[in-house]
């Protein structure tokens, strides 16, 4: 993930301003606003805004929640190899978001996830 530490609303960086604007820091809180800055990052196959699309879906920040498409997301920026999009993957899997549930998939991502990494593997 990237380090968002320190950097400013007039970075040019999608996701950071995606980043900025989901949590209010020097812009006011929109999340629609997020979502868009997110997606600007997708489309330049930035996979931290792959991810943070699949969070919006997911949470239905700044967007109508849609759990397909946010395990379509995930599943991209595992195969992207982000650790935390295993992760979530692993919990589509697990507890059927998106997808249909599927214990042994979910055990694989997790296990991924950890050797990749990630805090949560979970």
């Amino acid at each position: 993930m990237k380090n968002y530490n320190n950097k400013k609303s007039t970075d040019l960086d999608p996701y950071i301003l995606g980043y900025n604007y989901q949590h209010g820091i020097e812009v006011e809180k929109d999340e629609h606003m997020a979502f868009v800055y997110y997606l600007k990052s997708a489309e330049m196959e930035d996979v931290d805004g792959i991810y943070a699309l699949g969070n919006c879906y997911a949470d239905g920040i700044g967007v109508e929640k849609d759990e397909h498409r946010a395990f379509i997301y995930y599943q991209k920026s595992a195969e992207m190899g982000n650790a935390d999009g295993m992760n979530a993957l692993g919990n589509c899997y697990a507890n059927g978001i998106g997808v249909e549930k599927d214990e042994h998939k979910a055990f694989i991502y997790y296990q991924k996830s950890v050797e990749m990494g990630s805090a949560s593997g979970t």
